[in-house]
């Protein structure tokens, strides 16, 4: 994020986000090579110049030269780096290191040899350029002269192309900073344009409902990303539209935090669990939802049900210490007492998003979610108790030696109900495709590489080809999911009934908590709520499905006014439970 770099750090806002990013300088820093005569002195790719288990450098890593500019130029809480000379040379170390790397038609490569992205390319700019506001008037003139000389070439070679694999909002709005990092170093009219023009067009794909177009829907996670970089595009543009825009993406996303601090999850479109915390305490001070978000997340980040720095592998790493770096310096906004309440605190009933699919409900007791989009995926949670009681990520059938899961965004349609309260959903069965890279896929792509990608047009080709192998394409399976979810006061009810479509030898059924169908490298971070134990349905009947090929089961999450929650089988109701089996909902 790109903060006012006159600003006084907050010491409200710090003294929550400064711990958790300064405690991970040190992971950051072993990353970068800091010894001045090595051949890779500035690489941040440790995998590439240290243990040498990868043959390329990632150019994206080189980016993480922006929050230790952050850390070196601002006085924060107990921070050893603060004007640190030798943490200053490394930092020039690294853009020299960066600037090397240009290819010479202004393109930066990213996860591989000649990649030529120009996503990549501007993504490589605004971290150049951020770190390099920052810093100035401390970097050397000859890295200086270089840079700005790099910047005009990237942007001659970024301007006239686009991301053409999907739209990905996120990655967009971070174009359009980019952009306008560059026209603001360079004066380039061109760059300002651009950075406007890549705005207008999320705009345009933003839904009526709020939220901003990853891949095929709504992903709380990249949303917060999202939300971020079109804060920082707002600060320093003033654009009204806008903040029109990022206050109706904050009310969407408003809802999809959780009670036990944790927000998105399997229910998204790329069942991300991400949160970036700068876009909302940039907001602040000018949508009081996004200072309540802020301050009900700042409160509970310490329960690391969000991905956080400390659980972040080193892609997301550098970015969410920008992001929690970048928090400390926002102002204004605290509201107190007087910023609204979110919905997971208050939400009576529920609240339908048709186009995301998402539906959120509540009751006394508790907070639910439901993508009817996604065969009706959930996660239901326990408000008094802040916990999670029940999830699941949809059923994975296995037959004939292949597995396939009800939850394939694109593969559900939601059914007209006359309740509000009732969710009705039919998702055929797609096939989980999960490929592992190995060494002749590797020896096919370095050939690629080194051949095709040498032509930008043929590299962008093949990239989305792989993108819709491993994201995009569906392919259905012979059953269907029926699936029936009443939203009660004081329950949850669901009955699943799941069809073969097709004769095949079915070998198992299982409602898993957690499945990731999709290629997605930021999905499966660890949270603390999974090493809970949360009750189950027995899917014992569901074998019927062998022999009849149709079968179905019904069971109830039940939140007593008094006593833990807990899980009820067969066709029980709040007036009826005679016959049923009870277990308590772990807390």
């Amino acid at each position: 994020m790109t903060p006012d770099h006159n600003a006084a750090v907050s010491p409200e806002r710090a003294r929550w986000y400064a711990p958790p990013a300064l405690a991970q300088l040190p992971r950051l820093l072993s990353g970068l090579d800091r010894e001045r005569h090595s051949a890779s002195y500035g690489d941040f790719d440790r995998e590439h110049w240290s243990w040498k288990f990868r043959d390329f450098p990632l150019g994206m890593l080189q980016t993480a030269l922006y929050p230790l500019a952050l850390v070196w130029r601002y006085p924060l809480p107990e921070n050893p780096y603060h004007r640190n000379p030798r943490l200053l040379e490394w930092i020039v170390a690294a853009m020299e290191q960066t600037l090397r790397r240009q290819h010479r038609n202004g393109s930066f490569d990213g996860f591989c040899p000649n990649e030529q992205e120009p996503g990549v390319t501007v993504g490589i700019v605004h971290g150049l350029a951020e770190a390099f506001r920052v810093l100035v008037p401390h970097v050397p003139e000859p890295t200086v002269q270089r840079l700005l000389a790099s910047l005009r070439r990237a942007m001659d070679y970024a301007l006239p192309r686009d991301e053409s694999h999907a739209f990905i909002s996120n990655h967009q709005a971070l174009f359009a900073v980019g952009f306008l990092d560059a026209h603001e170093l360079l004066g380039d009219e061109r760059c300002r344009a651009r950075a406007a023009q890549v705005v207008a067009r999320i705009l345009e794909q933003q839904s009526p409902e709020g939220w901003f177009l990853e891949y095929e829907g709504a992903d709380p996670g990249y949303e917060s990303l999202g939300i971020q970089h079109l804060a920082t595009y707002w600060r320093r543009t003033g654009a009204p539209e806008l903040l029109e825009a990022l206050r109706r993406s904050v009310e969407f996303y408003a809802h999809c935090v959780h009670p036990d601090g944790s927000a998105g999850g399997a229910y998204g479109s790329r069942n991300t669990s991400l949160y970036f915390p700068g876009g909302f305490e940039l907001l602040a001070g000018e949508l009081p939802m996004a200072a309540a978000v802020a301050a009900f997340l700042r409160a509970r980040i310490c329960r690391n049900n969000v991905v956080t720095p400390s659980s972040a592998d080193a892609e997301n790493l550098f970015p969410l210490l920008s992001s929690y770096l970048g928090a400390c310096l926002a102002t204004g906004g605290d509201l107190g007492d007087a910023a609204p309440r979110l919905p997971c605190e208050i939400l009576t009933g529920s609240k339908r998003y048709q186009r995301s699919g998402f539906v959120f409900a509540g009751g006394p007791r508790y907070y639910a979610v439901v993508n009817e989009r996604k065969g009706g995926v959930c996660r239901v949670f326990d408000r008094q108790a802040q916990k999670l009681v029940y999830e699941d990520a949809g059923y994975v059938v296995t037959g004939n030696g292949v597995k396939w899961t009800s939850q394939s965004a694109g593969m559900s349609q939601a059914q007209e109900t006359e309740e509000p309260s009732k969710v009705s959903t039919s998702a055929l069965f797609a096939e989980i495709r999960q490929e592992l890279p190995g060494p002749w896929k590797f020896v096919l792509l370095r050939l690629l590489n080194l051949t095709v990608f040498r032509s930008p047009a043929l590299g962008a080709w093949v990239r989305r080809q792989i993108v819709q192998r491993l994201i995009l394409r569906k392919h259905a399976g012979p059953l269907r999911l029926r699936r029936r979810v009443v939203l009660g006061d004081n329950e949850i009810r669901f009955h699943d009934t799941i069809e073969l479509l097709a004769p095949v030898k079915v070998e198992g059924v299982a409602l898993p908590r957690n499945c990731t169908p999709i290629h997605m490298g930021s999905a499966k971070y660890f949270h603390p709520a999974e090493l809970d134990e949360l009750a189950a349905p027995d899917l014992r009947p569901l074998t019927a499905l062998r022999s009849e090929r149709k079968a179905s089961i019904e069971f109830a999450i039940k939140f007593p006014a008094a006593g833990a929650p807990r899980l009820v089988e067969g066709a029980a109701t709040e007036e009826r439970e005679a016959g049923t089996r009870e277990a308590v909902v772990e807390r």
